[in-house]
């Protein structure tokens, strides 16, 4: 008898996350708003003892001894989009100490916590090929309006292919909060010849820099009063209309400490 992968919850830490899928709640794809998946939803119950599995989201044995097991995350580019301001699709986490309220620590305090994410992407998306694997992102920004409003993400780690062969790990951050200072600056932190190919991420924010594996990038003071939390997953930077292109990512490792 074949052996089965242990749950997702065994493998991920998914006590204080949400997922936000790529279909809407009747479960189609297209249009909007998304579904999102609170931790009660994703952790096993009598209901669920496996806790919540799609085909987009399901735990898979590595090899076929059975002996190492990763879960996989899959958003095709007809996805459902989260509001109608995002242009691209996911299957991401969003990591909520308290359930049902995105963190807000503040980038002048840094984080309290780090989040290390050890992934391995085997498929990309064929029109940009860019996924992005990890976010520190804002919560709530105030406008020139005087109105609050969702906050810009401050870094994007992504992976994408290169014109010469090969791949490559980078790391945007965001040149300022409230755009003036407009676009991002990168920070290639990898490169390797072969997609399949683990990647291992370490993100904490700390004295007005955000790490990535203990590399420091400076964050401007624009950002320093503007509350933060992590995501992880797969992001796409791109729509489609052919369900079978997208990204396609395992992850062996999500822990917050």
């Amino acid at each position: 008898m074949a052996a089965s992968p242990p749950p997702p919850a065994s493998l991920l830490d998914l006590t204080h996350v949400t997922l936000t899928l790529p279909v809407k709640s009747d479960g189609t794809t297209g249009g909007t708003p998304a579904r999102t998946l609170k931790a009660t939803e994703l952790l096993p119950s009598s209901a669920q003892p496996r806790g919540y599995e799609s085909e987009f989201f399901r735990s898979t044995l590595l090899s076929d001894a059975g002996d190492a097991s990763a879960v996989t995350f899959w958003c095709p580019v007809t996805g459902a989009l989260s509001s109608g301001t995002t242009d691209s699709p996911r299957t991401e986490f969003r990591h909520q100490l308290l359930a049902g309220t995105n963190d807000g620590w503040t980038t002048g305090d840094g984080s309290p916590l780090a989040m290390t994410v050890e992934c391995m992407l085997t498929q990309l998306p064929p029109l940009r090929g860019i996924v992005v694997v990890a976010q520190v992102h804002g919560f709530r920004i105030t406008d020139a309006s005087g109105a609050l409003v969702n906050a810009p993400p401050l870094l994007l780690v992504l992976v994408e292919p290169l014109a010469a062969g090969g791949y490559q790990l980078r790391a945007k951050v965001r040149r300022s909060a409230d755009d003036s200072r407009t676009g991002y600056d990168n920070y290639v932190l990898k490169t390797f010849s072969v997609l399949q190919t683990w990647l291992t991420l370490q993100i904490s924010v700390r004295d007005m820099k955000v790490w990535v594996n203990e590399v420091g990038m400076p964050i401007d003071p624009s950002w320093r009063d503007i509350g933060q939390y992590y995501k992880a997953g797969v992001y796409l930077d791109e729509v489609g209309t052919d369900a079978a292109h997208g990204g396609l990512l395992l992850m062996r490792q999500l822990v917050f400490r």
